[in-house]
């Protein structure tokens, strides 16, 4: 793969152009190795994605019901919906009926086993006809029922997807259902095209990781799933993803103003997708101190402008509105009062060092599709984890090789890192650090941390594990090991759409998750 790729995407067609003629002409007018790869695994993913949007059930998808509320709201009310305020709601309350607040829709009641605070019975011929609106907790009183919960989320998904809503309005609730979900596969295709352009800028010459690092970040079952479902965790998964190739082209070029512009205006866009965007800025503040040095404070200051001017610009309005709202930044006071049952999961440091923990968010990494009702059984999870140990392992042993080979100066250009590299690297393995860090610290408040919220870390963790993959496996099988990995990757979707999902059906009796019954 003899393409040198990784430069930052210039804003020039006509460069663009140039280069593309250029790369035509060295290679006798064939596509390089690398592109044709890229172009083919693109393909396929979207092919896949699209055969997943269909496969999964409707609305089974973390908060599809309330992330489709909220689109709908924004349509067809042109404002934001709004968590209710709990001793508003009850002094609105007036002879056991509630006030008007903003609901998820009644004729999506029959779904309501896949959303949170929303009573279900939908077998009930009482609450088909009607569904529930208030639900009483012993002791602790009234609180409102099928509310949108995710209503202090940032708009920037419901925005984009609105469109698309209003254009297919004649349809039914299902209908626009799966459009929404065919629209989020642009997104999975930017992650996945960001990790190709994050490896081969890191390591261009490498054929193992340009396969396996794309490969493993298109075929990774649950990242999949989210670029399949109607949610804005797509949109902060892809947008952190470009971050990341940003960030490793600014260390390996020392951060120039044009790709601090972009990184800015890409922060600000990031945040306005999900809350779970703010662990990255202080990965990007990391990235530009480590390329530019402590003495350089000028450069430093400069590029902190450029960076976080254009970012606070965009996401100014949107914290003003929660700070107006809710009286804090992100609306998660009001959600700590509503869901009552959402209690902390215990310490920082109890979840830290709590194996149950880190196996509940293992078992989400992989598998629980249709919120929680589909578990993958222990010997496919065995399966899945020995590799993921064998490459933490691996990445470990690489570390020693790579100080080992700057020592003596030899080794492959992989294993014999030049100092930019080693500090993208650094970078890297501080973006999986902190992703994992924030799911504990969320924890500590709410009962449904969950490993989707490291998911915009995918590209540095896929990175990583290839890495370290690759230091075990022998030079000369590094050909047939990165068809291997990509054979496993591919077998292990089919195992899970033909074993898991496709035989999934709506005779479960348990809902999918045991909290969301009311009293």
């Amino acid at each position: 793969m003899g393409d040198r790729g990784g430069h930052w995407p210039r804003f020039s067609l006509t460069a663009g152009w140039n280069r593309w003629l250029s790369s035509r002409r060295t290679t006798g007018g064939r596509w390089p190795d690398a592109t044709r790869f890229i172009i083919v695994l693109l393909v396929l993913y979207a092919a896949k994605q699209i055969f997943s949007v269909a496969a999964y059930y409707p609305f089974s998808g973390h908060d599809e019901l309330a992330h489709f509320s909220y689109v709908r709201t924004l349509v067809t009310e042109g404002r934001l919906p709004e968590l209710p305020d709990l001793r508003e709601w009850r002094a609105g309350l007036d002879g056991g009926e509630p006030p008007p607040t903003d609901g998820i829709p009644d004729e999506l009641y029959p779904y309501c086993r896949f959303t949170l605070d929303w009573y279900c019975e939908p077998d009930s011929v009482r609450w088909s006809a009607n569904p529930p609106r208030i639900v009483t907790v012993p002791g602790m009183g009234y609180f409102p029922s099928g509310y949108q919960y995710v209503a202090n989320h940032p708009p920037l998904y419901y925005a984009a997807m609105a469109p698309l809503y209003m254009i297919s309005s004649p349809s039914s609730a299902v209908t626009q259902h799966y459009l929404l979900r065919l629209a989020a596969i642009p997104f999975g295709i930017l992650t996945v095209y960001a990790a190709y352009r994050t490896t081969r800028a890191l390591f261009p010459g490498d054929a193992f990781l340009t396969v396996t690092v794309p490969s493993l970040v298109a075929f990774q079952p649950q990242v999949s799933y989210e670029a399949a479902m109607v949610n804005n965790d797509v949109v902060a998964i892809a947008l952190t993803s470009v971050i990341l190739w940003g960030v490793v082209v600014g260390i390996r070029d020392r951060f120039p103003l044009r790709l601090c512009a972009a990184l800015g205006l890409l922060l600000g866009l990031d945040l306005l997708a999900k809350g779970t965007a703010v662990t990255i800025a202080p990965i990007i503040g990391v990235a530009v101190l480590l390329a530019l040095g402590w003495r350089e404070w000028r450069g430093l200051l400069i590029r902190g402008a450029v960076i976080g001017v254009p970012a606070a610009l965009l996401a100014a309005p949107w914290y003003l509105f929660l700070y107006r709202t809710y009286g804090d930044f992100s609306g998660l006071g009001r959600v700590n009062t509503l869901q009552y049952w959402n209690g902390p999961m215990g310490s920082f440091l109890e979840l830290l060092t709590d194996l149950d923990f880190v196996l509940d968010r293992f078992r989400e990494t992989w598998g629980e599709f249709g919120w929680r009702l589909i578990h993958l059984r222990p010997g496919l999870l065995w399966a899945i984890a020995i590799p993921t140990i064998a490459a933490a392992a691996g990445l470990i042993a690489y570390g020693f090789i790579a100080w080992r080979n700057a020592r003596v100066g030899r080794g492959d250009p992989v294993a014999r890192p030049d100092l930019w590299q080693v500090k993208a690297l650094i970078v890297l393995l501080s973006t999986c650090a902190v992703a994992y860090l924030a799911v504990v610290q969320f924890g500590t408040s709410f009962a449904l941390s969950q490993a989707r919220y490291y998911f915009p870390a995918v590209n540095a963790a896929a990175l990583l594990a290839m890495l370290g993959l690759r230091t075990l496996i022998p030079t000369q099988a590094r050909p047939v090991g990165q068809g291997v990995v990509l054979s496993a990757l591919v077998l292990l979707n089919i195992i899970i759409m033909g074993g898991y999902v496709l035989p999934f059906t709506t005779t479960v009796e348990e809902p999918a998750v045991t909290w969301s019954w009311g009293g």
